[in-house]
């Protein structure tokens, strides 16, 4: 008796564990296929993209359908990440995230491939270009962006 009981509970939580994805509101799209309304445009948008692939890849949207959903959701993810970027978001007003886009609008950037990731970076790593705005050699400032040599002592500034 004791084990029917034992067993029977032991399948009702399997049942539970399997079962549970299905019913969770947090992680599936709602029944218009979209992301929860609490999600961020830009990952809704995201989410989309990825929902309208697999559409395409099993045969349910035309290219020519898939081609002009594309371009509308990456213009969408694309214009809500940047505002996010900005600041522009609803989370800008957090004082840290002020400081952090400040810091980034500081970091120095490469005069051909732009701003680089690394915020202690000396070097460009996709040009090998000097970044640092004096020269190590002899702490003369650098003037001209993406200079590779030192206008001052010679030094060169990239390796």
């Amino acid at each position: 008796m004791t084990a029917l009981i034992i067993g029977a509970l032991l399948a009702v939580f399997a049942l539970v564990v399997v079962l549970y994805p299905l019913f969770n509101d947090l992680s599936l799209p709602n029944r218009r296929g979209r992301a929860p309304e609490s999600a961020a445009p830009g990952v809704e948008a995201v989410q989309a993209l990825r929902e309208i692939e697999f559409d395409r890849e099993t045969g349910k949207l035309s290219d020519s359908d898939y081609g002009a959903l594309k371009t509308k959701y990456t213009r969408e993810a694309v214009a809500a990440f940047r505002d996010e970027e900005a600041g522009l978001s609803a989370a800008s007003g957090d004082a840290a995230e002020a400081v952090i886009l400040q810091y980034r609008r500081r970091m120095l950037g490469c005069s051909v491939c732009g701003p680089r990731p690394e915020p202690d970076a000396i070097y460009c790593s996709n040009c090998g270009r000097f970044l640092a705005a004096s020269c190590a050699h002899c702490h003369a400032p650098i003037g001209e962006v993406g200079a590779r040599y030192c206008g001052s002592c010679g030094e060169t500034l990239a390796a």
